[in-house]
């Protein structure tokens, strides 16, 4: 890749940002509120979701679950469906760690679909793409053993090049792994029938991010939400509700 040769022409300048952005950069709170709930509205049909991931799907750049993620993806499918939902994710997570936050994590029902947000943290710690690859595949499978998943959706890489935190060259480094990660992904998932991969369809407009120019905020919640809501409602009509 020649964003790795980049790299380590300017390794010494990678390494001296890195500091500094870890240094600098805002510590916020994930959002609060409930990370599960359900509905009981028997007159729809019924439906169980359960997101996973680190800060984003945790809520972070949002002061409450309701405008994060979580609290907009309910919002939206409660309309057509009697839903039960959960949430497992925490700031820093990399894919490998969801599976022991799942173990700790106890689920009375089978859940119907998973959606994951994860990716960032894989990208910024430098490790082998075939590693994350097979971290990934060792989760949905996971997902589909011990947790009754009958869906997987995976949501894309987020513009990392366009991160306002992240200065020059960092920026540009970082964005092309995360394009690189987000390629292979899905790749890996069009291969599957009972997973889904969710780009990022929406531009990243700098004002909608979070105060620390690296995390979402409502508005963009609010636009991948709506993304997902439409591909989960679709895929639960026609195949399973």
């Amino acid at each position: 890749m020649f964003y790795k040769l980049i790299a380590v022409l300017v390794l010494p300048i990678l390494i001296v940002q890195g500091k500094r952005v870890r240094k600098k950069a805002l510590k916020l709170p994930e959002a609060i509120g409930s990370r599960e709930g359900v509905t009981n509205n028997s007159t729809k049909p019924p439906l169980s979701i359960l997101i996973l991931g680190d800060s984003s799907a945790a809520g972070v750049g949002a002061a409450h679950q309701n405008e994060a993620l979580l609290g907009q993806l309910v919002h939206n499918l409660q309309i057509e469906f009697d839903l039960s939902w959960a949430l497992v994710a925490k700031t820093g997570a990399q894919t490998q760690d969801i599976i022991a936050m799942l173990e700790l994590a106890a689920f009375t029902t089978e859940i119907d679909i998973v959606i994951t947000s994860l990716g960032v943290n894989d990208v910024s710690s430098l490790q082998r793409t075939a590693h994350w690859l097979s971290a990934q595949e060792k989760l949905h499978q996971y997902c589909f053993n011990k947790l009754g998943a009958k869906h997987i959706i995976v949501s894309g890489m987020p513009p990392m090049y366009k991160f306002p935190l992240l200065p020059q060259p960092l920026r540009w480094v970082m964005g092309s792994r995360a394009k690189q990660f987000d390629r292979l992904q899905a790749l890996a998932i069009g291969k599957c029938d009972n997973k889904s991969y969710e780009p990022l369809m929406f531009e990243l407009d700098e004002r909608a991010m979070a105060i620390d120019g690296f995390h979402p905020g409502p508005l963009i919640y609010a636009a991948l939400a709506e993304s997902l809501s439409e591909r989960i409602t679709y895929i639960a009509k026609s195949r399973f509700v």
